[in-house]
C-alpha cells in the first residue's frame, strides 16, 4: 500500500511540475508576443518616418500591414457612425 501511495504521490509531483512549466511557457510566450508586437511598432514609426529603409524582403508584409490598417480604419469609422445612429 505504501509503495502505490507512494507512487501515486511521485505522479501527482510529476503532473503538478508539468502544469508550472507550461503555465511559465505561456507567461513567456506572452511576454515574446509583446515585445514582438512593440519592435514591430517600433519599426513602423521609423518607417513612417522615413528614418529607416524598408528591406525587400519587408515590402510585401508591410503593404499588407497598412492595408489592414486602413481596413481597420474604416471599420472603426462604420463603427462610430452606427453607434451614432443608435
Amino acid at each position: 500500500m505504501s509503495s502505490w501511495l507512494e507512487s501515486f504521490r511521485d505522479r501527482v509531483v510529476h503532473r503538478s511540475q508539468v502544469g508550472k512549466r507550461r503555465l511559465d511557457a505561456t507567461f513567456t510566450r506572452r511576454q515574446l508576443d509583446d515585445k514582438l508586437r512593440e519592435l514591430g511598432a517600433c519599426c513602423a514609426r521609423l518607417l513612417e518616418q522615413g528614418t529607416a529603409a524598408i528591406p525587400e524582403e519587408l515590402a510585401a508584409a508591410i503593404q499588407e500591414v497598412r492595408s489592414l490598417q486602413d481596413r481597420l480604419r474604416s471599420e472603426m469609422q462604420d463603427i462610430a457612425v452606427l453607434e451614432s445612429e443608435g
